[in-house]
């Protein structure tokens, strides 16, 4: 199982398409920027720090619309797009729904800061930078709570600041959450806010190992739709030794959920890339200088 980084200027299956095709306004393949999150129509919503802008874009439609943030105090750490195009932002421990116009509607204080996010059809789901996982499930219409999962942080708890429980939502519609201990996932119904179970991974023969360290920081994870592969983003020195070789830089947990096993793969790419999504065979990531980069998976 080999992974082929991509070392152009863009990666090659997008640098072929938009060569194709007449230039459609701001382009990902070249101008795209920091955190995103790929939706189920393959489409993704950058933000544009210069312009304050998020731009939505796919890979065969170019740039499908674009979100003034220009009247939000502070810049944005995570967003949600609605089905009415309305986009969700979370700025430190603030949530604000800015209208496709670029007005502002409700503004909603959150318990604690946001390390991830994950959506469905019927609302989106926050998951906040606490020691113990604990989760919100909002409603698209005017942010309101859903369901929560775990203990709710007081104002005497120590937060963490860091993101020990990434999120990603499967092809079914179930939330899939990693903690910063190990590998494995949990799976808790998008309804209803209940745990439905575990994995219960391995690395060859063996148990898949707890990660270096203890509790760690934690890398995005993103779907493989109609594979039911997960991949989680890693740092070579948060494996354990034996786990780990003589790999450096970032690497690829590939998570079979249909045969309980996990790979750990290279990608050629230091750690400051951001994985963003799987299109086409292909893991994305955000170049820190801007513009995407394609690894290819199997």
């Amino acid at each position: 199982m080999r992974l082929r980084p991509s070392r152009t200027l863009t990666y090659s299956l997008l640098a072929v398409a938009t060569a194709l095709l007449p230039a459609q306004g701001w382009d990902a393949a070249t101008q795209a920027q920091g955190w995103a999150r790929q939706d189920k129509d393959d489409s993704f919503t950058f933000y544009d720090p210069g312009a304050k802008t998020l731009h939505t874009w796919m890979k065969d439609g170019g740039e499908l619309r674009a979100t003034s943030l220009g009247r939000l105090e502070n810049p944005p750490g995570k967003w949600i797009i609605d089905p009415r195009n309305n986009a969700w932002v979370v700025s430190g421990p603030t949530l604000t729904q800015v209208d496709p116009n670029g007005r502002i509607g409700r503004t909603l204080k959150l318990p604690a800061e946001v390390g991830s996010v994950c959506w469905d059809t019927r609302g989106f789901i926050l998951s906040y930078k606490t020691q113990e996982p604990y989760l919100e499930k909002r409603r698209y219409l005017d942010g309101d709570i859903v369901w929560t999962f775990g203990a709710k942080p007081t104002n005497k708890e120590a937060l963490s600041t860091r993101n020990l429980h990434p999120l990603v939502m499967d092809d079914l519609d179930h939330i899939l959450m990693g903690n910063g201990n190990d590998l494995n996932l949990s799976i808790i119904g998008a309804d209803t806010g209940k745990k439905e179970g575990e994995t219960t991974l391995r690395l060859g023969q063996d148990p898949a190992p707890a990660l270096a360290g203890g509790s760690v920081d934690r890398g995005p994870l993103c779907l493989w739709s109609g594979k039911n592969v997960v991949f989680a983003s890693l740092n070579a020195a948060d494996l354990p030794p034996a786990a780990r070789g003589t790999f450096q830089g970032q690497v690829l947990a590939r998570i079979d959920l249909t045969t309980s096993t996990v790979a750990i793969l290279p990608t050629g790419l230091p750690e400051d890339h951001l994985l963003v999504g799987v299109l086409e065979g292909s893991a994305v990531f955000v170049n820190p200088k801007g513009g995407l980069l394609l690894v290819a998976v199997k």
